[in-house]
């Protein structure tokens, strides 16, 4: 490109040519998380699809695909598996969607998934699976999702919010059980992690129905 200086010279202005401009290295930390988020998005993007076609089969049928066919085997198919699983009304179907979960984590790479996320994510699966459990009245089935949860978490990230999740479910199971105080406890141990993260709303929910539980408990005179 020419311009011209204020004594009416030619001057050569040289631009930068596009593949001289600075580039990301993609082998540096910024380059690999850089890549970490366009693959999740991607994956996220991709996964109400996979996961639609696997509910459109039959239980067992779609069971047996997420299994084999790695396609299926992504964050994005994992996560939204899990958040439909809470999501569902029906415990039998919640059953379902937590089972595809846990079967999708098994079966991420290790290479691109960092194993503590991913145990995170079993332990959050287990426990909407234990819950589904309770809610059809199998309670010794559900403990054994408890005890398969806290496994997980004991791997896990230390994540204080994926902790006060698995605390609520316990507190349920131990209400159902009739371990009324145990409950209580383990519903204040929820409420002090979600203050100490900030999640204000949650810890109001703890909170009040911790003192619905207790009021329901109490005697009448």
């Amino acid at each position: 490109m020419a311009e011209y200086d204020p004594s009416g010279r030619l001057l050569d202005v040289v631009e930068p040519e596009p593949d001289l401009q600075p580039r990301e290295d993609p082998d540096s930390l910024l380059g690999r998380l850089s890549l970490v988020r366009s693959t999740l998005d991607r994956e996220r993007a991709e996964a109400p699809g996979l996961v639609a076609e696997l509910l459109s089969l039959p239980a067992q049928q779609g069971e047996e695909r997420l299994r084999r066919e790695r396609r299926f085997h992504t964050w994005g198919v994992c996560e939204l598996l899990f958040a439909k699983s809470t999501e569902a009304v029906d415990p039998a179907e919640s059953g379902r969607l937590a089972a595809l979960a846990l079967a999708g984590a098994e079966r991420l790479d290790p290479v691109r998934h960092d194993s503590s996320v991913v145990e995170d994510l079993k332990a959050q699966a287990w426990a909407a699976a234990g819950d589904a459990r309770r809610r059809r009245g199998e309670l010794a089935a559900a403990e054994e999702a408890l005890r398969a949860a806290a496994a997980c978490l004991a791997q896990g990230t230390g994540d204080l919010l994926v902790e006060a999740r698995l605390l609520e479910f316990e507190a349920v199971l131990r209400r159902e059980q009739g371990r009324i105080g145990e409950a209580a406890a383990l519903l204040k141990m929820a409420a002090a992690r979600y203050r100490e993260t900030g999640e204000m709303q949650l810890l109001d929910r703890t909170l009040n129905a911790r003192d619905t539980m207790l009021r329901q408990e109490r005697p009448i005179l």
